[in-house]
């Protein structure tokens, strides 16, 4: 949903990106829910995950970082 709505609200797409983050930090744990669904769920949300990304290199330049940062 964050990257699908980058159109309207630009932020989304550094959301987007920073959620990866969030989704990997053990701190949270989040990474358990993607163990107990089925595969597919973890494929969606890595396919969101490329696609922000690419999203962001192509506003950003060869920097993959400069979605992020500003």
């Amino acid at each position: 949903m964050l990257y699908a709505s980058q159109e309207h609200v630009p932020e989304n797409l550094k959301r987007a990106l920073e959620l990866a983050n969030i989704v990997a930090d053990s701190r949270y744990k989040l990474y358990d829910d993607f163990l107990h669904l089925d595969g597919r769920r973890l494929g969606e949300y890595l396919d969101a995950a490329r696609r922000a990304t690419i999203a962001g290199l192509e506003g950003g330049g060869s920097d993959p970082f400069k979605v992020i940062l500003s």
